[in-house]
């Protein structure tokens, strides 16, 4: 495939999240209309819904298209990707039977139709924000009972105690790994790998993806990783890309530090003679710190 034919398949996948919204509104809006029908006084609200399941076909059709297209690119989590792809399906169609049975007057088998459509499309919806945010994006904050209940580990608590011995912190899990995996993971994690780079391990990061080793070990200021984060907000190749969360100049400094410190696995704090900058910026992020 041409350079110029690749772009344009990345091109229209990347109109996927945009297209995709709009028929789900339309939808979501039917099902509560349908709801508002039951009762006497709001009996004809829904009579639009022809215009409303051809609006919704036609768009899904045209938005499972181009979904189709953006995972050409490559990097999703392969299981992922495979069950989104199915319940994507499945909404496409389920609106269409709905459509169906709503023009043949079937109306109980047209509403039970519609409400198994609306259930298909939260499934697809949670699996899609899984791809983008990683598998854990809906039950991240939710409360303790709710994440046993998707079976989540619960979220680690911090301990203002061990906040004071920073000198005892493993310098990669305690300090580095939980920058990389807020700042970093959502697209370089174990369920997505944009540039084939994944940063939930050591390993990894020394192996890097297309553009070669993410650090290198004792040079802070040749590691790419580094470089992509230290770039103008305004350039392409600034990490992470414009919009979302940025890492804090403290954050940042830490991972000169540590790669500076020939990028240690199970080293503490303590070993590496932080100074008293690194001290302080150790002090203000403490995400690592757990009871």
């Amino acid at each position: 495939m041409s350079s110029n034919s690749n772009d344009l398949v990345l091109f229209l996948g990347h109109c996927h999240p945009m297209l995709v919204h709009l028929p789900i509104g339309t939808l979501v809006l039917l099902g509560i209309l349908e709801l508002m029908a039951t009762l006497p006084r709001f009996k004809d609200v829904a009579q639009n819904k022809r215009v409303v399941l051809v609006f919704s076909a036609v768009g899904l059709a045209v938005a499972v298209a181009c979904g189709w297209l953006l995972a050409e690119s490559g990097g999703y989590d392969i299981q992922l990707l495979r069950w989104h792809r199915l319940t994507g399906f499945g909404v496409a169609g389920g609106c269409v039977l709905t459509l169906l049975l709503s023009e043949v007057n079937r109306r109980l088998a047209y509403r039970v139709s519609l409400l198994a459509t609306l259930v298909i499309l939260l499934v697809a919806g949670h699996f899609g924000s899984g791809l983008t945010h990683g598998r854990d994006f809906l039950t991240r904050y939710a409360p303790a009972p709710l994440r046993a209940l998707f079976g989540e580990p619960s979220r680690p608590k911090t301990s203002h105690t061990m906040a004071a011995d920073l000198m005892q912190r493993q310098i990669f899990m305690d300090v580095v790994q939980p920058i990389l995996e807020q700042r970093c993971s959502r697209c370089h994690g174990p369920e997505k790998q944009k540039g084939e780079l994944r940063v939930d391990n050591l390993a990894a990061l020394r192996q890097g993806g297309q553009g070669g080793p993410a650090l290198v070990a004792g040079k802070a200021a040749e590691s790419l990783m580094i470089r992509r984060l230290l770039l103008p907000l305004s350039q392409d190749d600034h990490m992470p890309p414009e919009g979302k969360p940025q890492p804090t100049s403290a954050e940042i400094g830490l991972l000169e530090w540590w790669i500076n410190a020939g990028a240690p696995e199970t080293q503490i704090v303590g070993d590496l003679k932080p100074d008293a900058d690194i001290v302080r910026m150790l002090k203000t992020d403490t995400r690592g710190i757990t009871e």
